[in-house]
Parts: C-alpha cells; structure tokens; sequence
C-alpha cells in the first residue's frame, strides 16, 4: 500500500484512512449536512492501515496489524489531518485498533 498522504507517524502511532461514510435515500440521493457529516466522519469506526509508526507494537508480543489491513478503531479516537492527496487521515495510537476485518 503506498502512502500518498504525505503524512509519517512516529513512535507507537497508526496512519488509517477511514471509510467514507455515505446516507443515501432509496432512490440514491446522499444526504448530508455539513454537521451530520462531519459527526459521522469522526464517529466512523473502520478503515484500512496506511502506515505504522516505529515503534508501533513494540511492548506487544506481536503486532496487532499491518499496512493493508482493514481494520476497527476507538469510535473517536482523534487527530484527524488532510493529506496531500485530500483525504482525511487518522493517526492513532497502536492500541486503539481493537480489531482486523476479513
């Protein structure tokens, strides 16, 4: 997976692109308020690891996840910055990923 983010964690922290989060109505309208996305932008729970930090899992016995993987986060979990390619990145600390996904 390449890093187009231009975005580098360090230490024990993890470069995730959440999943875009869309409403649509039946007919395939989306809907969105500036202020509902931006609440279900942040309360967005999975997306796939982009890059980890050095130190990344190293007081675990193994690391929870690698680049590629799509995983599950802290609902919340902050620090959230634009890349340069225009999305929206979080960096996580190692231990909010709570889960992979298959």
């Amino acid at each position: 997976m390449l890093n187009e983010s231009g975005i580098y964690p360090k230490g024990h922290r993890v470069l995730v692109l959440p999943f875009e989060v869309e409403h649509k109505t039946a007919s395939g309208i989306v809907l969105h308020t500036n202020e509902t996305a931006k609440k279900e932008e942040m309360a967005q729970v999975q997306g796939i690891v982009i890059e980890l930090g050095s130190t990344a899992y190293a007081d675990q016995t193994e690391e929870w996840c690698q680049v590629g993987d799509n995983v599950i986060f802290a609902k919340y979990a902050l620090l959230v910055y634009d890349g340069k390619d225009g999305k929206k990145y979080r960096i996580l600390n190692d231990l909010d990923i709570v889960a992979k996904v298959n």
